[in-house]
């Protein structure tokens, strides 16, 4: 067993009491302390998963991360899946709000001037767009881990499906009022655009990190690939 390192009272199933009044005057039935138990454990969690996989990560290792014990753990989630999916929303959710930021800068930044300044500003936050989402190559070799994870176990299709399509939802959101911000409009369906780039993007990711890719800084796929793509994609929106 290992040991309980918070200072508060540790009730019966190893995590924080809080008291009755302070709980019971909370609509959504999550404690202050409950809440900060499973956001200490979700961080913990991506600490561990990121150094050791999803696969090999003990759930011992990740309370004593944390500072709890596997009773804690127990009552907040059912399993190390659980967790994931629970850790996946908090990463997303971040990157979600930190790709916005960096969008809405890049278009308050860019040189509109030129008959091809929509086209070039598009491809330039396009390519922000995108590299924001796939940046981070640990977390994406988590994500790849559990889909294939997920893809083997039928318990986890449902809930992995919406986690995905909140993130999904996010991105159609700022990819479709990027494009009306530049006077564009979609040609198609934005969920559908986002999972369709996303994943040719992932894709090339993959082949560099494989090393199928020339080590020059440069990406084909952004270079190339990508403004090409886009012109399928968009259309001034005054178009009928």
């Amino acid at each position: 067993m290992y040991p309980i390192t918070c200072r508060a009272k540790i009730g019966a199933t190893g995590e924080p009491e809080e008291d009755a009044m302070t709980a019971s005057s909370r609509p959504d039935g999550l404690t202050r302390r409950r809440a900060e138990t499973r956001q200490r454990l979700i961080d913990a969690a991506y600490e561990v998963f990121a150094e050791s996989g999803i696969r090999d990560a003990p759930v011992e290792v990740i309370c004593d991360r944390a500072g709890y014990t596997r009773g804690a753990f127990y009552s907040n989630f059912d399993s190390k899946e659980q967790l994931f999916l629970a850790v996946f929303e908090a990463q997303t959710q971040d990157r979600i709000d930190r790709l916005r930021e960096a969008v809405n800068d890049a278009i308050e930044a860019a040189d509109m001037t030129g008959p091809d300044a929509v086209q070039r500003v598009l491809n330039e936050t396009a390519a922000v767009f995108l590299r924001n989402i796939a940046q981070d190559v640990t977390w994406h070799l988590l994500t790849v881990e559990f889909r294939a994870q997920a893809l083997r176990h039928p318990e986890l299709h449902a809930p992995t499906v919406a986690a995905e399509n909140r993130f999904h939802a996010e991105l159609a959101e700022i990819l479709t009022e990027v494009v009306g911000r530049l006077g564009m409009r979609l040609t198609a369906d934005p969920r559908m655009v986002v999972i369709t780039v996303t994943a040719v993007y992932q894709a090339m990711l993959e082949e560099a990190i494989l090393g199928d890719l020339p080590d020059t800084g440069s990406n084909p796929y952004l270079d190339d690939m990508l403004p090409r793509l886009l012109e399928l994609l968009v259309e001034p929106a005054e178009q009928n």
